[in-house]
């Protein structure tokens, strides 16, 4: 369904879902009054006794009357027409001048087209075909591809990584569950995995995936029941009520309250409904909370099999180190002396831009040199390249160099290569492995040379005078020579003891502190306070203002972070320390300040650009047209292709298209912003932020796809009439349910086995079988072809806010119309089932957060439920419920209470584990024998030098038999 169709709604629909009620009504009154006029046709006393049976309803119902004109304006709707009359067509007359006016109507205002139940049912078809196709597809490929769709089961067939013919461990992967699969992927029945997966058990699930996937599948878990429940009670009893309700609406509102009189007694039943469906969910979510309490804690205490090293749970993160602390010595000593002897080890991040630098040339140096080992070996002879000439790298395979074969001043044989002591300058022509073996060297001897040098200032920390400590002491000369000026400091306000009454405030200080002579002083004391993290970010100094402590036990660490270590708060803020996997090492070095002001700003610009999204929706609406294409030069043909046929079809799906590409493309501008521009410091951190910022710009693309308006316009309103929010959500969401029954079905039938399907590693994997051969590859490039980590992934940032806007949608349906319900029910089971087969056969987690994003999805959850309240409110508001909205007026202040709840029970609690058990834990543990002081330093500073990877082994004979059935085994599957 295309936008304009979204913002065009025929106002014969609204005459179809009321127009026959009311008619209906203003008929059978006309009928009784004729029928009394013809048998009492001149009888005064009859007609006496009718005016005073009129008056008496008149001032019986006047309270009533007085009520309803209170609630209207309450809600933002306008007063109600004057009642002359009570009785007759009269009554009937003022209800529609109230929905035609210039109120807000409940089905007037948006000017919505829904999506009717026929084009409803002809997508329903169309999408089980794509659903059959893409089934059939996933079927098929699984067999041929195993090391796209089951690279946990395929990875230690017989193939061996980078990392474990080096010698070093593999953090990032769970042994006991790459050992043997967690499902049987091998049967040969079409969708037979299906009941594999569904009695996986939650403990293979969580040891398979991690905390973290296993509580994103605990939240899809928990959207099921919500929606299941719902759906199960909202056929029983909303349905049938909503069917006979009499308003003979028809197709989708039939069983909708559209399909309710107005101001029906039967409203009351779904006011009953949102209570204890408000009241389920709740109770849901707490339960859900306590479970991932448990595991929560649980992590902490004994760690998580998908993290081998344990000594997180035992470190702390430092941020706003003091200058005088920022080397290891300092800081070890400093916490020393706060808890003497618990002190393992500490470490100071450095900012090592030119040493991050000579690492990346490095492995450049060190993937060229085994690439011309390789080439040796399969060609026979030693290859030579010119010096400069570019090479083309794609998806991790890098070629050789363009045109090495062409060009070149002269070859330089081997003996001169070593013996000489220059280096060989571009554009001559050199043996390549002779070259490389060189160059590698060189930077071997330098890079062990920067490691030293590095570490010994990381010990005794930087002696030399920075340019901001000169400035602040310019500030402190400037400071003393104003205080010498004014007089003595400021006098104690009363408050503190030894306050003498008989000293006063010189007369001068008293006239400049009025004339804001202080305002200037502590002005010039803040800058003082904080041109460390200016110039420390700006300019960039190697020791940095983070740092990391670990303990030698549970208890003084739960002490540590639970307890004030210095007088001012600013100083020394300490947290639990993230897995060093989480840690993005290249941002560490980064002020928290810093980081937090630029954090501060990206939210400020992107909420803008979410109030002013419909900008680019408008653009895109006016732009993409087949008269603006025609436009362009030699485009004029477009406008009478085929008839025109052709220009419908381009002014239809054109703008829906590009509107979903810049909705794809949010997620990726979020994550640069987080990761280059806010410069946060863990992985997990970097999600977190996409989630909230991707689900907020979903809301605000359905208000305005749905109500064809602006967030600024409606912010106006709403800021001069504060009560109009309710009367903006009734006015335009209730009408679209045909539309989003019809997305979330289309989600189900095709977005999801998209996710099984896994196209991007699939054309990604063909497209390196027609373009390469296996023979020439380096053992690192193979590694990067059968396990790409970026592909390997499930990113939170891009699934959580999917699956919130689905429940939202749910939410916002479920007591209006709630045949969205079942459909919203089926799009989570589908996806329980989908990523759980996802996280046990192909997710391969890089780190591990501890499940920290699970409560941020439940706050959103919670954020969609109150929004579907207000929603409900104003509608039955638009409908004459009164009494209704009145009643459900205290549910949006109750879930957004339990926020606050959830977040003191178990989110906040959930951060360190208690005295208490980390003092049982310690009496029976001694993981800190296993603790090493490198954990936690830089990357860059501990690497070992390694030697190029000469032994290359091919894939398993299991894996290569089942590939070789759909390509030549000269080429890599």
């Amino acid at each position: 369904m295309n936008a304009p169709q979204l913002s065009s709604f025929q106002d014969g629909h609204a005459d179809q879902l009321f127009g026959n009620d009311l008619n209906h009504q203003r008929t059978t009154i006309e009928h009784e009054s004729l029928q009394r006029r013809l048998q009492y046709p001149q009888n005064p006393q009859y007609q006496n006794q009718q005016q005073q049976i009129q008056q008496q309803q008149y001032y019986e119902n006047q309270p009533q009357q007085q009520f309803e004109q209170n609630v209207q304006s309450i809600f933002g709707i306008g007063q109600s027409q004057p009642n002359d009359e009570v009785m007759g067509s009269n009554t009937i007359n003022n209800m529609n001048n109230f929905y035609d006016g210039g109120y807000y109507g409940p089905f007037t205002a948006a000017n919505t087209k829904d999506v009717n139940t026929s084009a409803f049912l002809t997508a329903l078809c169309l999408n089980a075909v794509v659903f059959a196709v893409l089934l059939g597809s996933y079927e098929l490929f699984r067999r041929w591809f195993p090391s796209v769709y089951s690279p946990k089961s395929s990875t230690d067939g017989g193939r061996r990584t980078s990392a474990s013919l080096s010698g070093a461990p593999s953090p990032s992967r769970n042994k006991n569950a790459e050992s043997t699969p967690a499902v049987n992927i091998n049967t040969r029945l079409p969708l037979g995995w299906i009941p594999g997966v569904a009695r996986t058990s939650w403990s293979t699930v969580r040891s398979s995936g991690g905390l973290d996937s296993y509580m994103f599948l605990r939240y899809v878990r928990l959207c099921f029941r919500v929606t299941a429940t719902s759906a199960i009670w909202a056929c029983i009893i909303l349905m049938p009520v909503f069917a006979t309700g009499g308003s003979e609406a028809k197709g989708w509102y039939y069983l909708s309250m559209a399909n309710l009189l107005q101001g029906s007694s039967k409203m009351w039943i779904p006011t009953a409904f949102i209570w204890l469906q408000t009241l389920y969910v709740l109770f849901v979510m707490n339960e859900e909370y306590k479970h991932y309490f448990d595991c929560r804690v649980d992590f902490l205490a004994r760690g998580d099999g998908m993290v081998n090293c344990q000594q997180h749970m035992y470190s702390l993160i430092v941020e706003r180190i003091p200058y005088e602390l920022r080397s290891d010595r300092a800081l070890y000593d400093y916490f020393n002396r706060l808890f003497p002897r618990k002190v393992h080890s500490t470490a100071v991040v450095l900012n090592l831009p030119d040493m991050e630098r000579v690492k990346h040339k490095r492995q450049r140096v060190l993937r060229r040199l085994e690439k011309s080992t390789v080439s040796l070996e399969v060609r026979g002879r030693r290859p030579t390249h010119v010096v400069g000439r570019k090479r083309v790298r794609c998806c991790g395979i890098e070629s050789a160099p363009v045109f090495s074969s062409f060009g070149g001043k002269h070859v330089v044989d081997d003996d001169s290569v070593l013996s000489d002591n220059r280096m060989p300058q571009r554009g001559e022509k050199v043996d390549s492995i002779n070259y490389y073996n060189r160059e590698l060297a060189v930077i071997d001897e330098k890079l062990l040379k920067m490691q030293h040098e590095k570490i010994e200032l990381a010990q005794k920390g930087n002696d030399s005078v920075r340019a901001s400590q000169w400035i602040s002491h310019a500030i402190d000369r400037v400071s003393t020579a104003a205080e010498s000026t004014l007089g003595s400091p400021a006098q104690n306000d009363g408050l503190i003891t030894g306050f003498d009454p008989r000293r006063r405030k010189p007369l001068l200080l008293t006239i400049l502190d009025r004339l804001g002579i202080d305002f200037i002083s502590g002005g010039i004391a803040y800058i003082q306070q904080n041109i460390d993290e200016v110039v420390d970010s700006v300019v960039g100094a190697t020791m940095s203002s983070t740092g990391f402590i670990t303990f030698r036990d549970l208890q003084t660490v739960t002490c540590a972070v639970k307890t004030p270590l210095f007088d001012k708060p600013d100083v020394l803020v300490v947290s639990m320390a993230p897995e060093p996997r989480d840690i993005i090492w290249e941002n560490c070095h980064v002020n928290l300040g810093w980081s937090k002001g630029r954090e501060w700003t990206a939210n400020m610009l992107l909420g803008l650009g979410a109030i002013l999204w419909s900008i680019p929706v408008a653009s895109i609406q006016a732009l993409a047209t087949t008269d603006q294409i025609a436009t362009v030069p030699g485009m004029a043909w477009i406008s009478t292709l085929n008839g025109g046929a052709v220009a419908g079809f381009v002014n239809g799906y054109l703008p829906v298209v590009l509107l979903l590409t810049i909705i794809m493309v949010l997620p990726f501008l979020f994550y640069v912003v987080a990761l280059h521009y806010e410069d946060r410091k863990t992985q997990s951190d970097v999600q977190k932020s996409i989630i909230g910022r991707y689900f907020y710009y979903q809301l605000a693309n359905i208000y305005i796809t749905v109500t064809a308006g602006s967030i600024l316009e409606s912010l106006g309103e709403i800021a001069e009439h504060p009560s109009n929010v309710f009367a903006i959500l009734g006015k335009s969401l209730p009408n679209v349910v045909g539309y989003f029954a019809t997305f979330i079905m289309t989600k189900v039938f095709a977005g999801l086995p998209l996710i099984l399907l896994r196209v991007g590693p699939l054309f990604r994997m063909i497209f390196i079988k027609l373009l390469f051969r296996e023979k020439y590859l380096t053992q690192s490039e193979m590694d990067e072809v059968y396990h790409p980590e970026k592909f390997s992934q499930l990113w939170y940032g891009w699934e959580y806010p999917n699956l919130l806007l689905v429940i939202v949608i749910c939410f916002t349906y479920s007591c209006i119309s709630p045949i969205i319900l079942p459909v919203g029910a089926a799009y989570f089971l589908g996806a329980w089932i989908v990523y759980k087969n996802q996280i046990l056969t192909v997710y391969r987690p890089s780190y591990e957060s501890g499940g920290t994003m699970f409560p941020m999805a439940c706050h959103r959850t919670l954020i969609g439920l109150v929004c579907g309240q207000l929603t409900l409110i104003g509608y039955c508001v638009m409908r004459e419920g009164f009494y209704q909205a009145l009643l459900m007026f205290p549910l949006p202040l109750i879930s957004i209470k339990m926020m606050d709840v959830f977040k003191n029970l178990y989110v906040v609690p959930g951060t360190c584990i208690s005295v208490e058990r980390a003092v049982e834990l310690d009496a029976r543990s001694d993981a800190q024998l296993s603790f090493s002081a490198d954990v936690y330093r830089q990357p860059v500073l501990t690497e070992k030098l390694t030697d190029p990877q000469i032994l290359r082994q091919r894939q398993s004979a299991t894996e290569m038999t089942l590939e070789r059935t759909s390509t030549d085994s000269g080429k890599i599957v």
